[in-house]
């Protein structure tokens, strides 16, 4: 079967299965699921094999041993491994609030490439993302995180005392509602996605709460408004796991995803920069992930040194 008769759909739903069952604990029935589900079709066993687990080496085994190999290792060791593409090119295709201190003087930081999960005074926990800088300030009144670069995902504790709970970014204010949620912070906006309870935005420019986002719902905000509140993207929320899932990316979004967990310049060049991909990557393996890429498109990773890398046509 060639690359051209799988679609778009098939990618998305091999993805989906490969996530669903990577760390082991989906039930039996979600696995025998998968089983119909590559019977239903050869373009689905097709993309199920593309999505290699280890590289390849889980791929002829049964799903419940597969289960167990998998429960046997680090979750995390086993999504480092969950990398790979399907498919081919044309179907797989501060200041201002107060918050003087920069990025550089936060009293908690990660290194690019970095993620790590901190344990809260109210009994909650907040995970950072790579290139994330904030101070958490808990005292008797108030419960705050001030997010001055990055990204985080924040669990508020279930059983904290009554003190109001918020995030404080450059772009204005969040207030937990009892809830689970993540905020990245880009160049001229945040991003706000509420998994859990509900969470209450005040743009910085604003005297009030725009609005309250809701459980399953996400928006991005400037000091000035909100935007449309869309869907929930949980794709987006793979990072906490440590892989990027990726559907229908043009490479050069893929490129700039990717160069937040790598040290030094990772460039695309105009040429193949509309290519479109789908896949699971490692993101404490970028550069196993771009040796990938040129397995499924017409692109090579071209080393001028190990901290500037530029994808180009191969």
């Amino acid at each position: 079967m060639s690359q051209a008769d799988l679609g778009a759909d098939v990618v998305a739903q091999a993805i989906d299965w490969r996530v669903r069952l990577a760390s082991g604990l989906a039930p039996l029935d979600e696995h025998d699921a998968c089983v119909r589900w590559r019977a239903e079709h050869p373009s689905h066993e097709q993309a199920w094999q593309r999505l290699a687990v280890f590289d390849g080496r889980l791929d002829g085994m049964p799903l419940p041993q597969v289960s167990r190999t998998l429960r046997q290792r680090d979750r995390r060791t086993v999504l480092k491994g969950l990398a790979v593409l399907l498919g081919g090119t044309a179907l797989i295709g501060g200041a201002n609030l107060g918050l003087r201190d920069s990025p550089w003087l936060a009293e908690q930081r990660t290194a690019t490439g970095q993620r790590r999960r901190l344990p809260l005074p109210d009994g909650g926990w907040l995970q950072m993302n790579s290139g994330t800088a904030l101070d958490v300030v808990f005292d008797g009144q108030q419960r705050r995180i001030r997010l001055l670069a990055g990204e985080i995902m924040v669990q508020t504790g279930k059983h904290a005392a009554e003190r109001p709970f918020w995030v404080e970014t450059p772009m204005g204010s969040l207030q937990a509602l009892g809830t689970g949620f993540s905020v990245r912070l880009a160049d001229d906006s945040a991003l706000l996605a509420v998994e859990q309870g509900a969470v209450a935005v005040h743009p910085g420019a604003l005297a009030h709460a725009a609005a309250v986002i809701q459980a399953g719902e996400q928006v991005r905000f400037d000091r000035q408004r909100l935007f449309a509140v869309q869907a929930l993207d949980r794709d987006a929320l793979a990072w906490r796991e440590g892989f990027l899932v990726v559907r229908q990316w043009r490479l050069a979004q893929l490129c700039a995803e990717l160069g937040r967990y790598r040290s030094g310049v990772l460039r695309c060049d105009p040429a193949v920069a509309d290519l479109l991909i789908s896949g699971v990557f490692p993101l404490d393996e970028p550069d196993r992930a771009l040796a990938a890429l040129g397995r499924s498109l017409p692109v090579r990773a071209r080393y001028l040194t190990r901290w500037w890398v530029s994808l180009e046509p191969a």
